[in-house]
């Protein structure tokens, strides 16, 4: 028993150096995130306007549409989009790529943000055992040391977990609306593509719908997926008056 408790004793404070580590570099990275999200808000503060003018127009169908921004993802998909009019599949698939992107940026910072916490978290129970080592010892300088320690890690995980939080909460409300403007362009986009065609297959067809100009199948081919008689019978020729 005691082997095995020294054991884990020596595992746990053999941790304590690489997840403060760990929790020093996730805080330069969440400060690097908080800086790319003040730009990003700065920025959409700018475009929001045109953006907005871009919507409107695309509800009244205006053509030409407004100018967008040069630079952000959005921008460039609306381009691309209003480039790819004609070919469906290349709509939806620059929708789902700008949404997969969204959606692994707010995953990334999510992971960070639960992260932080748990570093925390370890680097505040790890030093507590020789903090008690150190009680027990009377050994006062040692267990401050090891309480300083815990202390300073809770607080840095802490600090790590609520500013990634709120950097994911601020662009799950951008992406929403971004994904909404989106797919309102592509909705747009397979319209005015289904338009043309629907019109020239009624011209074509002397004014009839396409349900109204498919082929209707024969009655013995509905009586025979009816199951009403069977598919294999003899046909009797017709007579010749």
């Amino acid at each position: 028993m005691n082997l095995l408790t020294n054991v884990f004793y020596l595992i746990s404070t053999a941790l304590l150096i690489p997840v403060m580590l760990v929790l020093l570099g996730s805080l330069f990275q969440v400060l690097l995130v908080l800086g790319r999200a003040l730009r990003e808000l700065f920025a959409r503060c700018r475009h929001a306007p045109s953006l907005a003018e871009y919507g409107e127009a695309l509800s009244r169908r205006e053509s030409p549409l407004p100018a967008l921004p040069a630079a952000g993802l959005l921008p460039q998909t609306l381009r691309r989009l209003d480039q790819a009019a004609g070919d469906a599949l290349l709509v939806e698939k620059l929708a789902s790529d700008a949404e997969i992107t969204w959606r692994d940026e707010v995953e990334r910072i999510g992971a960070l943000a639960r992260r932080g916490p748990a570093l925390g978290l370890m680097g505040t129970l790890i030093p507590l055992g020789p903090a008690l080592v150190g009680l027990a010892a009377g050994n006062l300088q040692m267990m401050s040391e090891n309480l300083v320690i815990a202390f300073a890690t809770t607080v840095v995980g802490l600090l790590v977990g609520t500013l990634a939080g709120a950097v994911v909460a601020a662009k799950h409300r951008w992406y929403r609306a971004d994904a909404a403007l989106l797919a309102f362009a592509a909705g747009r986009v397979l319209q005015c593509e289904a338009g043309p065609k629907d019109i020239a297959v009624r011209v074509s067809d002397g004014g009839r719908s396409p349900a109204e100009s498919a082929p209707r199948p024969a009655p013995a081919a509905l009586a025979g997926n009816l199951g009403s008689k069977p598919a294999n019978r003899h046909l009797q020729p017709a007579e010749v008056s």
